[in-house]
């Protein structure tokens, strides 16, 4: 999952803490899509540029894939841990979804761990009800002092700023044909300490082939710029075996028990790494 690193204040624990900003790819296998089968990059890139110039860069780059029968898989590669597996490899972390088969696969190439999920028939016919090109949903922060002054002033508080959305014209991305939308939000200022109305944005672009989201800009001015991108798009139907798990792994299932591995002994009982 890639995240955008945005400092928030916990009045609680008087700590930092990061907001978490879920692209696109992280929620991919939670909607079941059949006949839309393609394969792509997802590059997501947030760029933070500070009054005196200097740059705070952080890229992520992950597959996914999804076959015409709706199973999907994502690969994303964990530099953040700054380890190496025993082979030399980047870890990776892989998550196969299999609503034919009723399973769903988390797997960690540096502990050599699956962790299995049997998928009950109830929930992938949910899925399916649910397939649909819903916008991806965000929100804004909002500083602590902000927040404390809305709460001593109640009812007498002013109301808050509204987002307007805008839909933008349709044009061709990557090759696929795509429905733009704007949310622009604007802050008056004096509302977050700001001395000048600040204006925050957000930009999405839905391939109605694909059901996914091929382009996405978060602006805010106070943390920085995310961008979210599928590039190399293949319509390719993909490799089968993408949507098997691998051989050689431990298997855990959902109840975190490890199951006896392909070939191998029994294995003990132990919580997951």
């Amino acid at each position: 999952m890639a995240e955008t690193p945005v400092p928030l204040v916990d009045v609680g624990r008087a700590s930092l803490q990061t907001l978490s900003f879920v692209t696109p790819d992280a929620n991919f296998e939670r909607t079941v899509v059949k006949d839309a089968a393609f394969s792509a990059e997802s590059v997501t890139e947030h760029v933070q540029t500070l009054a005196d110039g200097n740059r705070f860069t952080r890229k992520s780059v992950a597959h996914i894939y999804r076959d015409a029968a709706g199973r999907t898989r994502r690969e994303h590669e964990m530099t953040r841990r700054g380890s190496l597996s025993a082979s030399g490899d980047v870890p990776r972390l892989l998550v196969i979804n299999d609503p034919v088969g009723r399973v769903n696969y988390v797997i960690e190439t540096q502990t050599g761990t699956a962790r299995k999920t049997q998928l009950p028939p109830s929930q992938v016919m949910e899925a399916f009800s649910k397939a649909r090109g819903d916008n991806a949903p965000f929100s804004v922060l909002m500083p602590t002092s902000a927040a404390h002054r809305r709460m001593s002033e109640a009812d007498d508080a002013e109301p808050p700023a509204k987002p307007v959305k805008e839909k933008l014209p349709a044009q061709v991305i990557e090759g696929v044909l795509a429905e733009g939308t704007r949310t622009t939000l604007t802050i008056p200022a004096g509302e977050f300490d700001n001395e000048q109305p600040l204006t925050i944005s957000h930009e999405e672009w839905y391939a109605p082939e694909l059901h996914m989201i091929v382009l996405m800009k978060h602006n805010d001015p106070r943390f920085g710029e995310t961008t979210f991108r599928l590039i190399n798009i293949n319509r390719s139907e993909p490799a089968a075996e993408l949507f098997h798990l691998p051989p050689g792994y431990r298997v855990v299932d959902d109840r975190q028990r490890e199951l006896r591995g392909p070939g191998g002994p029994p294995i003990m009982r132990r919580p997951l790494p």
